[in-house]
């Protein structure tokens, strides 16, 4: 059997069948203990149910709104991180300073992809990326 605060459920009904399992006993214990008056069969049953219900509730409630909650706190981060200009991915292998220069040279036929890759100092897959990523920002 799962422990219940070992890690967070997926659905509202696993939830639910989690916590019927969990709770059972201790419930029962609780009434026998705190309510001797609703010890009867009928007053037992009715009460067992009711309080099953609110727990049920109340927990799949705090799972849910604390999940939504890391999410949102996770955007915010995200958020604040790309406006300062943090970059997330891998890092480029290489940093060349005329780049732009050297794809105009390109697109005006002074030299070929090959001599223009050589140049930057790119494999063929990057050279090529960032040669659509220019083109299609209208920077060449």
């Amino acid at each position: 059997m799962r422990d219940l605060y070992a890690e967070p459920v997926s659905s509202y009904e696993e939830m639910m069948n989690l916590c019927r399992l969990e709770t059972r006993e201790r419930v029962a214990e609780t009434i026998r203990l705190c309510l001797p008056f609703a010890d009867t069969p009928e007053g037992k049953i009715l009460m067992e149910e009711q309080l099953y219900s609110i727990l049920i509730q109340m927990l799949t409630y705090m799972q849910v709104s604390g999940r939504k909650l890391r999410k949102d706190r996770q955007r915010e981060g995200i958020d604040a991180a790309m406006a300062n200009g943090v970059h997330f991915g891998r890092k480029q292998k290489f940093v060349a300073e005329n780049y732009i220069d050297v794809y105009k040279r390109l697109e005006s036929g002074e030299i070929s992809k090959t001599a223009a890759r050589a140049e930057i100092g790119a494999s063929t897959n990057t050279f090529m990326r960032m040669y659509r990523e220019l083109k299609q920002d209208g920077l060449i």
